[in-house]
This record gives C-alpha cells, sequence and structure tokens, in this order.
C-alpha cells in the first residue's frame, strides 16, 4: 500500500513544477458557510466549475462527481436515474455518511436513498465544491465523509443570455435543456428547464426527467436577497437485478417487467445576507415537498405498491465577525441551524388499495443546533480552526395501521461535533495541514423501521475523524495530497448476518486520496486523481462468524483516474478520459467468504468545436464496450456460491449541441 502511495504521488507531483503563475483567487463557500477564498480554506476543496462540466463527457450531475470530482458511484439496485455517492469508503451506507447541499441547504434524504441530483439541471450549476472528511460542526450529522454543495448560477448584472442546448444518443436518450439569465444593477431572474428522456442499457429501464428551476435576486450595495424554487418530475421503470448467468447471456434482459417508480417535487428557499461593517448576517430558509412510488410485481399474483410522501421545513440564521483579536487577523462564525422533517408510507397490495392501505407509517426528526468556528492566524503563516456543534433531535415514530402491534415512540438526543485544524503556508504556493474532530450520524426511518415490540431505535453512529495532507494551488495547477483516518463506534449497518439494521461492534476508514490537475504548455491540460481506503472491521462476532479484520463490502481499494485534454486550436477541443475502480466485497458479504466482485476500467472520449456562438459536440463513453457491474450482492451471507448484479450501461454515443443567444 505504501509503495503504491508514494508511486502515484510522484507520478502526480511531477507536472507541478511547470506553474509559474499567481495564486488562484477562486472563492468558496462550503468551508466557512460564508464566500471566501480557496486559500484561505483550513483543508483541501475541490471545485468543479460550469466549464469543467461543459468540456467533460458527464450527463448528468452523479457522473460530473464521479468523472471530474473523484467521488464513487455506483448504479442504483432500484433501477432509478439518482445514483448513490460514497465518500472515504462506507459501502452500502455511503449516501447516509456523505452529505449533499444545494446552494448551502441539504438535499440527503433522511431515508436509504440517494441525494435527488437528477433534480438538478446541469445547465443551472455555477460550481460544485467537495469537502472531504467531517462536516458536523457546521453540517450536523452524516457528514463523516465529507460535503458536497451544488451552487446554481446566480443572475449577475451582464448583458441577458438565453442558452439553448440538445442531445441525442444511444438507447433512445434525448436531453433538451433551456437556460436565460437577465440582470440589472439591482436585480435578475435565472431560469433553466431541461427533459431527458432515454430506454437506457436494460430492458423495462425507461427513465423520463423534467426539472424546472428559477432564482430572483435583488442586490444592494451592502446584502443580497434570492428567492429560488424548483420542480421536478421523474418517471423510471425498474429493470431489476441479473443473475450470474443471465449477467453472462442476457446482461440487457429484465425479470421485472411490470416494476416501476415515479417521483414528484418542488421545493422553494429565501437566502438573505447583509453586510455591516465587520459584521456580515446571513440567513437561509427553505421548504421542499417529495412524493415517490413504488410498484413491484413478484410473481404470481403477488404485488406491493407502497407511496412515500415527505417534506422539510428549514431555517438557518448566522453570522461572520472578520477582524484583529489580540493583534491577529480572526473570522469567527456562529450560527444556528433548525430542521423539520416529516414523512409518511402507506402501503398497499396494488394503487387501487392505497385509499385503504395495509400498512400507515409516520414518522419525523426535528433538529436543532447551535454551532460556532473561528478562524484565527496565529501568525503571518499558520492558520488555526476551532469549533464546535451541539445539536439536539426528536425521533418520532407511529405505525397507527400495521398487521402487526407497533407501540408509537418519540427519544430525544443531544450530540456534539468538535473540531480542531492548523494549516501552515510554506514557500509561495504550498500549506501543508492537519485536522482532528468528532463527528455523529442518527438513524433514519428506514434503518429504524421495526415490525413488532419493543422497537428500540438505533444508537448514533459517532466518530473520531484524523487528517494531515499538502496543498499546492497557482493559476493553472493545483496538487493535493492527504492521509485520513476514521475510527467509528456504533456504525449503523444493514448485517446480513443477522437480517437486521445494528450497531456495529468498533469500525475503521483508513486511506490516502491524491489529486493533481496542471497545464501543459498552451494546448493541454492534464488531471490525475488516486485513492486508496482500507474499510475494515475491528472486532465483532454476529451469528458465530468473527468479522474482526474483515472488509467492509462494497469499498473500493483503489480507485484512480486520468484526464487529458488537448486544444488543436481556440475553437476544437479533445477530451480523453480513464478510470478504474479496483477488487471490492460484493453486498451482505461481511463474512468476506466469496471471491471480489471483479475491477474495471472505462475509456470516454468527447470531441467538441465551437462556431460562432454554436458548440458542437460528440462523445462517447466506455469506448471498449466492457460489460461490467459497480453493484451486486451475494445469494448467502454465509455461504455464497453466487450473485445477482445490476450491469452498467456499454459503448454509448451522444451527440449535442449548444446555442447561446
Amino acid at each position: 500500500m505504501k509503495r503504491s502511495i508514494v508511486a502515484a504521488l510522484a507520478a502526480a507531483a511531477a507536472p507541478l513544477t511547470l506553474a509559474q503563475s499567481p495564486e488562484d483567487p477562486a472563492v468558496i463557500v462550503t468551508a466557512t458557510r460564508f464566500p471566501d477564498s480557496v486559500l484561505a480554506a483550513p483543508v483541501g476543496v475541490t471545485v468543479i466549475t460550469s466549464e469543467d462540466i461543459r468540456n467533460s463527457t458527464a450527463t448528468s450531475v452523479a457522473e460530473v462527481l464521479n468523472k471530474l470530482g473523484g467521488v464513487h458511484t455506483r448504479i442504483n439496485f432500484l433501477g432509478t436515474p439518482d445514483l448513490p455517492i460514497d465518500l472515504r469508503g462506507f459501502g452500502v451506507t455511503g449516501d447516509q455518511n456523505s452529505l449533499v447541499l444545494l446552494n448551502g441547504q441539504r438535499i440527503s434524504e433522511n431515508e436509504l436513498a440517494a441525494a435527488r441530483l437528477t433534480g438538478i439541471p446541469l445547465n443551472a450549476i455555477e460550481r460544485i465544491e467537495i469537502v472531504r472528511g467531517s462536516g458536523s460542526v457546521l453540517y450536523g450529522g452524516g457528514t463523516t465523509g465529507g460535503t458536497i454543495n451544488i451552487i446554481t448560477a446566480a443572475p449577475a448584472p451582464t448583458p441577458a443570455r438565453t442558452t439553448l442546448y440538445g442531445a441525442l444518443g444511444s438507447d433512445a436518450t434525448r436531453d433538451l435543456r433551456v437556460g436565460h439569465i437577465s440582470a440589472g444593477e439591482t436585480s435578475g431572474l435565472a431560469l433553466y428547464a431541461n427533459a431527458y428522456e432515454s430506454d437506457n442499457f436494460r430492458r423495462n429501464n425507461h427513465a423520463t426527467q423534467e426539472n424546472l428551476t428559477g432564482e430572483w435576486r435583488l442586490t444592494g450595495p451592502s446584502g443580497s436577497i434570492a428567492l429560488r424554487a424548483g420542480g421536478e418530475r421523474q418517471r423510471s421503470r425498474l429493470p431489476g437485478a441479473r443473475t450470474e448467468t443471465e449477467l453472462a447471456t442476457d446482461p440487457r434482459g429484465t425479470s421485472t417487467p411490470n416494476d416501476y417508480a415515479n417521483l414528484d417535487g418542488w421545493s422553494t428557499s429565501l437566502a438573505a445576507q447583509y453586510q455591516i461593517g465587520d459584521l456580515t448576517l446571513a440567513a437561509d430558509a427553505g421548504y421542499r415537498s417529495r412524493e415517490v412510488q413504488f410498484f413491484s410485481d413478484f410473481g404470481g399474483g403477488t404485488t406491493a405498491f407502497s407511496d412515500t410522501n415527505t417534506q422539510v421545513w428549514s431555517a438557518s440564521p448566522r453570522l461572520r465577525w472578520s477582524g484583529a483579536l489580540l493583534g491577529q487577523q480572526n473570522l469567527f462564525v456562529l450560527g444556528v441551524d433548525y430542521s423539520d422533517w416529516s414523512y409518511q408510507l402507506r402501503s398497499a397490495a396494488d394503487p387501487q388499495g392505497i385509499a385503504a392501505p395495509t400498512t400507515v407509517e409516520n414518522s419525523g426528526q426535528v433538529h436543532q443546533a447551535l454551532y460556532f468556528q473561528n478562524h484565527t492566524h496565529v501568525t503571518d503563516t499558520l492558520r488555526l480552526t476551532i469549533g464546535a456543534r451541539r445539536e439536539r433531535m426528536v425521533n418520532s415514530i407511529d405505525v397507527p395501521v400495521s398487521l402487526t402491534v407497533v407501540p408509537p415512540k418519540s427519544e430525544v438526543t443531544v450530540l456534539p461535533a468538535t473540531e480542531l485544524a492548523l494549516r501552515y503556508q510554506f514557500l509561495t504556493a504550498w500549506a501543508a495541514y492537519a485536522r482532528s474532530g468528532k463527528s455523529f450520524r442518527v438513524a433514519n426511518v428506514d434503518e429504524n423501521r421495526c415490525f413488532s415490540a419493543p422497537c428500540n431505535t438505533l444508537l448514533p453512529q459517532t466518530s473520531r475523524d484524523n487528517e494531515v495532507g499538502f496543498l499546492y494551488r497557482r493559476d493553472d495547477s493545483s496538487f493535493r495530497a492527504s492521509y485520513f483516518d476514521i475510527d467509528l463506534k456504533n456504525e449503523i449497518h444493514f448485517n446480513a448476518l443477522t437480517s437486521t439494521n445494528i450497531n456495529l461492534s468498533p469500525t475503521r476508514r483508513r486511506g490516502a486520496e491524491i489529486e493533481s490537475a496542471t497545464r501543459l504548455g498552451r494546448q493541454a491540460d492534464l488531471a490525475l486523481r488516486y485513492g486508496v481506503t482500507d474499510a475494515r472491521f475491528r472486532e465483532g462476532t454476529y451469528r458465530g462468524v468473527d468479522v474482526a479484520g474483515n472488509e467492509v463490502p462494497l469499498v473500493p481499494r483503489q480507485r484512480a483516474s486520468l484526464l487529458l485534454g488537448w486544444r488543436f486550436d481556440e475553437a476544437t477541443r479533445l477530451i480523453f478520459a480513464d478510470y478504474y475502480v479496483g477488487g471490492q466485497r460484493y453486498d451482505n458479504d461481511q463474512a468476506n467468504r466469496f471471491r471480489k466482485m471483479p475491477s474495471y476500467s472505462i475509456t470516454d472520449i468527447k470531441l467538441s468545436h465551437r462556431r460562432g456562438s454554436a458548440v458542437f459536440g460528440l462523445g462517447i463513453n466506455n469506448l471498449f464496450d466492457k460489460l461490467y457491474y459497480s453493484y451486486a450482492i451475494v445469494n448467502d451471507p454465509t455461504a455464497p456460491t453466487t450473485f445477482n448484479a445490476y450491469p452498467e450501461r456499454r459503448r454509448s454515443l451522444m451527440a449535442t449541441v449548444e446555442l447561446t443567444l
């Protein structure tokens, strides 16, 4: 492991000797919840710009995170277009340990479901910020792996602009996007819409997605206020898994020709910021609603239908003071977070029976938190960050209609989070950092679901998080190398050996991450990424199986990527990308008694050409037409003999045109 890290570090660092430009003045918000220089962040931040997205082969937000941000994704085993994400090796619970924000507001679900990334039009994104490692002080639970903040383009005082985008591709894929921005000196409007449709690689996997988002912004000499709203509609057919034999003989087939999922949702939010001397006041308030329906046909006349309604109210007032304290530059952030999440699940045999459901489950979580974060320049080159959070959660469950008696329950939990970080700037563009903290996660509604008394809820998951790293940044080059160690207690996990969601005995995540990007002269640019993750059970015996030292399923030990861009001239650009995912344990193989999932390497290319106000593109994903899968599950957790898998899309082409008016 050490030899591979050193080799990758040397390869990634090699192009950095070419950098001679001034420091990058990019502004980020995720590291402090206020606009700040990326150079002042206590840890490394990955920033993906709208230009990066346009130049890439990615066709969705999840693909952007994977291909440009180094975030591990895998196919959604439900068959819907929203891909699960994983930062720092949490496997099947990656979504519950990696927080996704939209304009600073949480959109990660309080369920065993992926964040609704397909509800965000790609053409609406200004940039994406990825902060790896715990963000519990600023953002609360479920951030042990990291935080992803997707920031949409705000109307700025520039001439009105309209963009039209169209794409046609393999598997009857069609994608239409429209965007418009118009703004004056004090007010502006931004509108984005898209309609996506595809048959996808599998049979019974037709999917449609329609989105509409908008922002109105009023700006004054000392502050701004923005009103945002959006709606989405998704219809997906669900193809189900393939057996090991079917994967080899009929990977496109389906064993669930009647299964489907429907989703409708909308959201609105209000964001304001005001400057008073050295004090900045800010606040966000939001509401989002979502309805999801699933239908499953198990054959033999047995079917199941569920209808889920979710509503979330949130508010987050905060302040920042920046000035001198004891003769040193200081930045202090203080804030309050409030959210009220309500959930209702109704189940019946079919859609017609939902008016008289066989099960009704009502759940809720109310979160109230107070936090602070303080950044002090101890010297001109040394910066100290300390922070703490206290969060109070009220969790309630009521099952008024059920085939069994489930008593109502309400519990109160209070949890702390802390952080301590040092960043030392040396030379002109290099910095070293170290940080340590405590983070937490509470069980979601699916993990706490109970079918009979006594219905004890799961304990909160807690962790001690440590990280050290080096950073380099110039205008045309950047580099980050880090080592992390996460020790967890009471990790929340579905244990196939007990067929229940449980609190595990102690577990650990350790690993190293390296990423580098640089320009190679005037024509080329290169980005390299490498990560190695060791995710293990530290101890524990379940149903007679000792898992101490075993690998956690669905965590690739190694991941790497290479992106090479070549400009033939000012108008024509070629992108070559290769992504490698190493071997990993199959889902439900906590006993580590089955072989590993095979590694895979996928190659994409894209050629784009600008002519006047139009940009034409032709991309090929999975250039070498490889049959592979990113999610699979063994048939038996104690004596596995085979597996079921969800094959990924084979070679696909996409022709695009974008017109700016």
